[in-house]
């Protein structure tokens, strides 16, 4: 029977020092270091390259995951603080349900039913006035009042009901369904029977209430003082998420697509994921933002420093993007051989008034082709919807320091000169005004065919 000879592999001789022998991982015994077996490529270069190779690869999947993350939704929010109801305060046809009309806060009717001729139709005393803007919704005036949350009858200016608060109620209520949503001096957000005004539900915060509430896919979303915005449950109240301005969050928000925009005292425009309140922009001013911000035609519009600023609505802030342009800005300035730095994501066009004491404070009214806008000079404006350039100029008898609003082929505003106006927005033509003894500070609303407009004497007007 013949027999079986085993024979031994052959010896490997180690590339680096010549020494006989390798450990089980590949490495000298003597030096080390690592080497392959026989009959592969002794060369040490093509194991770096494999190193390289998988570090590189490595490297970038950290770099995406880093930055993807940014504009990922919190998936934690996304799957266990679900809203229970799909609610909103967007305005029906003929109403005006919150503090913008739409959740756009576009201000923009594009088919009244009709025209107001500009009549006084009724006046009701308040009180002592507030900066609250009626909503109107199923022929009811709800409105917040001097230590009061009141109901009126939209046809007469009756009260309905009226429910006490421990302050004077400056926000403007949102109508969803049955329920009407307001925020309070006491630091309290209140659900309530929009029937009956009926408490529903409470939400406590860690400051007063700044900013009038807005309501879309069954979440209610406001600001405080205390700098956050909340996103509550509409149904129960419950927090779902906050997010930390670096000031205070004091107008209501515009939303859009799953696209949050809120503006904050610190100069800045935020925008968010509506559903989690992940950020996803944060696009920065020099002055104080003054009032909410507008979606249209792609862009976003916002006034700040007296300036109307025109943002990219789809515009995304990588993480560490400001800092390092910063870091860009200071070697260009410094005449450091680097390229001119670009400016700040989305950023488009800012328009200002032509006269330098002019100062812009209001958000305006845009509609597809135009936007319109007064300053506290007295001008008002038509611009180019999307470029910003000038189509027309109005003058006003006094400063103008709330919004328009637009209604199909006319655009109306009041002014400190107690006029409320209305104008021809095709050419800026006036077509009537109507003297209402007291200046206006208030932006006017539509609804059932009507104009309502707030006087800084505490006076509720409706003008037929």
């Amino acid at each position: 029977m013949a027999r079986t000879v085993k024979i031994p592999p052959p010896t490997e001789i180690c590339p680096w020092c010549g020494t006989a022998g390798r450990t089980a991982w590949g490495t000298c015994l003597a030096c080390g270091r690592y080497y392959l077996a026989q009959g592969w490529d002794k060369s040490p270069g093509s194991r770096r390259a494999i190193r390289w190779i998988v570090g590189g690869v490595g490297m970038v999947l950290v770099l995406v995951v880093w930055v993807g993350f940014a504009f990922l939704p919190d998936p934690i929010t996304l799957l266990f603080k679900r809203p229970t109801t799909r609610l909103s305060s967007n305005s029906p046809s003929n109403h005006w349900a919150m503090w913008g009309l739409d959740l756009q806060q576009r201000r923009y009717v594009p088919a009244p039913p009709r025209h107001p001729a500009g009549r006084l139709g009724w006046s009701v005393d308040l009180g002592t006035p507030t900066r609250s803007v009626p909503v109107i919704v199923d022929d009811v005036i709800y409105i917040g009042g001097h230590f009061q949350l009141l109901a009126l009858d939209a046809h007469t200016g009756h009260r309905l009901w009226e429910v006490p608060t421990t302050g004077p109620v400056h926000t403007s209520p949102a109508v969803a369904a049955n329920r009407l949503y307001i925020g309070l001096q006491d630091w309290r957000v209140l659900a309530l029977d929009r029937r009956t005004g009926k408490t529903l539900w409470e939400f406590r915060m860690q400051g007063p209430v700044s900013g009038s509430a807005a309501v879309a896919q069954g979440m209610v979303y406001i600001g405080s003082t205390d700098g956050f915005l909340y996103a509550l449950d509409a149904a129960t109240g419950e927090l779902i998420w906050t997010f930390k301005t670096q000031d205070q969050a004091l107008s209501p928000p515009a939303i859009e697509a799953g696209s949050l925009f809120l503006s904050s005292a610190d100069g800045s425009l935020y925008a968010l994921h509506a559903r989690t309140g992940q950020s996803w922009l944060r696009f920065r001013t020099p002055e104080r933002v003054q009032d909410s911000p507008v979606i249209a035609n792609g862009l976003v519009y916002f006034p700040s420093g007296g300036q109307i600023y025109a943002v990219a609505a789809n515009a995304r802030e990588l993480p560490g993007q400001y800092l390092l342009q910063l870091v860009w800005a200071q070697f260009w300035l410094w005449q450091f051989p680097v390229p001119r730095p670009p400016g700040q994501p989305g950023g488009k066009w800012r328009f200002s008034p032509r006269q330098p004491p002019g100062w812009i404070i209001s958000a305006p009214a845009v509609a597809s082709e135009a936007f319109y806008v007064g300053d506290t000079n007295g001008d008002f404006y038509a611009r180019d919807a999307l470029r910003g350039g000038e189509l027309w100029q109005f003058k006003a008898g006094g400063a103008i320091m709330a919004s328009p609003l637009i209604m199909g082929p006319r655009v109306y505003f009041g002014a400190l000169d107690g006029v409320l106006y209305a104008l021809d927005r095709a050419h800026g033509a006036l077509l009537w005004k109507l003297d209402v003894d007291a200046p206006i500070r208030a932006a006017p609303v539509f609804a059932g065919g009507r104009l309502y407009i707030r006087t800084t004497d505490g006076r509720l007007h409706c003008i037929e």
